[in-house]
This record gives structure tokens, C-alpha cells and sequence, in this order.
């Protein structure tokens, strides 16, 4: 059986250049991530605008199922944790009803969130956020399931300083550098910016007004606008040696969906979170599912989004309405109306890809659950 090394090697020449559709771009980013295989959380892959050098074509990359960006919500309390009223009932993805519908529990998130009084911050400090991660690595031989880990993160207020990735391991804690965009550039690639050339950036606030917009129909152009220029393409057949021979191209749907949670993560400002929940409540195709578990166990709603064989989940407290974190979830693959293409082509802006063996329904690929959220004076300081 050949490495996921190999694979790889002939992945990033199967993109070598054709004489109509040269996807150079594309094949530059696949070889060279694959020349710098690290181990990363899976998180960094997008709290800064610049790209990883790791992140696609890295072995554990393509032995897992999605390399996407994870992400966690908000713990903090939210109106006293009051019970939410209840909301009309509607069709519930894995069961029938007795549940508000996608649409009225989100809005009953952004309330929440809403309301929630705003942290003292300056602009010099950092937002602290605790979560634990649950993670699978899925290959020929099965499926590996790593965790929970917890990980602490150490994001600029204002984004112009450098932050900070703290995970647990089993031998010794993994320390990631982020680089801050300060005086408009940054580093290339969060893995190695000592090494990589200084880019041009726009600081991208943890905890303060920045990019991301603060009312839902804002936001949400936002998040279809990157969807539309950071396609996510997915491996859905493999040749001999586990060479992927076909992939779909997830739709601005999903790639919005995944792109709120990412903003639920990187930007805790409670005007955010709440334009965020009510965006996605805007996205077409989203349901409720029941007692669905976070990395910490804590059993929720979830309103969700299903495509291409990963059913993406935002797990709310089923009283509250507090947003407990993110899942990724193994589903049905569905082909139905896809088009499924022998090699992607991207020639231009960025692209990732979902590489490795499809997950089976109902298989953990990722959880995030967000513990606790605090500012704090420098990165690696502990509130």
C-alpha cells in the first residue's frame, strides 16, 4: 500500500499544467505544503488571512477526511441562563418535531448573544480562549480518534500582535507561533514565519470592530464573498494506491456555513456572534438535530448543514441557547445533481482540499467545545 506520502507526490503531478486549464497555483501549494509535513491544530488553518504553508498536501492532512478550520463559540453567561421560550416545531433532521426550527433557534442564540455585556478590552491585549478538541484520523486501517486535547489560544484584540496556539499532546504540549499583522504585513505562513517572506495584511481584530460585519445580511455577503474566492473541493473516489480520481466542489452554501463557524471562532465581539447566528439562520438547506454532544460531553441542539459526506454542526445548550461548539460529523455521501470532476481546477485565489478515506456516517471527524473566553495582558497568560 502506498504512503500518504506517495499519494501526494502523484496528487500535486496530476495537477501539472494542461494546455487550456493550467492550475499552477494549485499544484505550487499542494508540493509545497507536502514538503513541510507538520502537525498542527486543526484551527490555525484559518485564524489569520494568510495561507499555511502546511495546510494542504501535509500527510496527516490527507490521511484525514476534512482539512478544514475548526472552530468554538461562546461560553460566557447569556440573559442569567434563563430557559429560552419555546418555538414552533418543524421538520428535525434524525427525528420528528417538539423542537424549534433552525431558523427560530438560532435567533434565539443571537439574542442571547446579544445581550451579553461586551469584556473591557484594549487594544494591546489578547482574547484567551479555552476549548477541547476531539479528533480522528481515518486511514486504510480505520479510524484513530485523538483526544479530548485541551487547547488554548492567544488571539491579538486588534490583531496587529503576535499570537499564540497552546495543545496538549501526549509527550509534550504543541506550541504554535501566529504571526500579527503589524504595519500591514505579516508572515506567509503561520508554521514557519521566521522562515517565509513578510506578506501584505489587514489586522483582523479577535475582539474589537474590524472586517467582519455586525449586522446578519452584512455578514453573511461577507461569508459568501470568501466562499465564492476560497473553494473547498472533495475526494469522493480513489484509484489504486489511494490516488483520489474524483472530486466535487462543495457549494457557497456549505463553504458559507463553515465560514460563520470559522467567525464564531475567530471574533467573539457579542455584536458578531449574534449577526453570525442570525446569517446562518439565512443559508438555505440548514436543519435541527437532537441531542447531539460537544467535545466535553454536554448534549445540545444543533442546527446543521449536510454536503458532501460531512455534516457540519453548531451545538447549542438545549434550555439557553448558549453556543457550546462545533462539529464535524461522517454522513451519507449524496452525489445527487454533483458534478464530479477528475481533477479540480483553481487557478487562481486559494483552494483546499478534503483528501484521504470518506468518512462513514456518524463518524467523529472533529469537535470543538469553547470552556471559558477572557482578555489577558500578553499571549501565554492565563486568566
Amino acid at each position: 500500500m502506498k504512503s500518504d506520502l506517495s499519494i501526494l507526490e502523484e496528487f500535486g503531478a496530476s495537477l501539472a499544467p494542461e494546455r487550456d486549464h493550467p492550475p499552477a497555483e494549485v499544484r505550487h501549494r499542494v508540493m509545497n505544503g507536502m514538503r513541510h509535513p507538520v502537525r498542527r491544530p486543526r484551527l490555525l488553518s484559518r485564524l489569520n488571512g494568510v495561507r499555511l504553508a502546511w495546510r494542504i498536501g501535509a500527510p496527516s492532512v490527507a490521511a484525514a477526511a476534512i482539512a478544514a478550520a475548526l472552530v468554538a463559540g461562546q461560553l460566557t453567561d447569556i440573559a442569567g441562563g434563563q430557559p429560552a421560550p419555546p418555538g414552533p416545531g418543524a421538520k428535525v433532521e434524525g427525528g420528528a418535531a417538539a423542537l424549534p426550527d433552525a431558523g427560530h433557534v438560532l435567533l434565539l442564540a443571537a439574542q442571547h448573544a446579544g445581550a451579553t455585556p461586551a469584556m473591557d478590552a484594549r487594544s494591546n491585549q489578547f482574547l484567551f480562549i479555552d476549548s477541547v478538541e476531539v479528533e480522528s484520523k481515518i486511514d486504510a486501517r480505520g479510524t484513530t480518534v485523538s483526544g479530548p486535547l485541551r487547547t488554548r489560544t492567544w488571539l491579538s484584540v486588534d490583531g496587529t500582535r503576535d499570537g499564540l496556539v497552546i495543545q496538549e499532546a501526549r509527550r509534550s504540549p504543541v506550541r504554535t507561533h501566529i504571526d500579527g499583522c503589524t504595519n500591514g504585513r505579516q508572515a506567509q505562513t503561520i508554521d514557519r514565519p521566521e522562515t517565509t517572506p513578510k506578506v501584505a495584511c489587514t489586522p483582523e481584530p479577535a475582539y474589537l470592530p474590524g472586517r467582519v460585519p455586525t449586522d446578519p445580511a452584512g455578514l453573511l455577503a461577507y461569508a459568501y464573498k470568501i466562499a465564492a474566492a476560497d473553494p473547498e473541493w472533495v475526494s469522493i473516489s480513489s484509484g489504486s494506491g489511494g490516488k483520489p480520481t474524483g472530486f466535487v466542489r462543495l457549494s457557497d452554501d456549505q463553504r458559507a456555513f463553515i465560514e460563520i463557524a470559522e467567525i464564531l471562532y475567530k471574533n467573539h465581539l457579542p455584536a458578531v456572534q449574534a449577526a453570525a447566528f442570525e446569517a446562518v439562520g439565512q443559508i438555505a438547506g440548514v436543519q435541527v438535530r437532537r441531542n447531539v454532544a460537544d467535545a466535553a460531553g454536554r448534549v445540545g441542539v444543533a442546527v446543521t448543514r449536510t454536503e458532501a459526506g460531512t455534516r457540519e454542526e453548531l451545538v447549542f445548550d438545549p434550555t439557553t441557547y448558549q453556543y457550546l461548539g462545533h462539529n464535524i460529523i461522517g454522513a451519507k455521501l449524496d452525489l445527487n445533481g454533483a458534478q464530479v470532476v477528475r481533477s479540480p481546477n483553481s487557478s487562481k485565489g486559494t483552494a483546499h482540499f478534503r483528501l484521504g478515506p470518506i468518512p462513514k456516517p456518524g463518524e467523529v471527524i472533529y469537535k470543538s467545545a469553547l470552556l471559558r473566553i477572557a482578555i489577558v495582558n500578553k499571549a501565554g497568560q492565563r486568566p
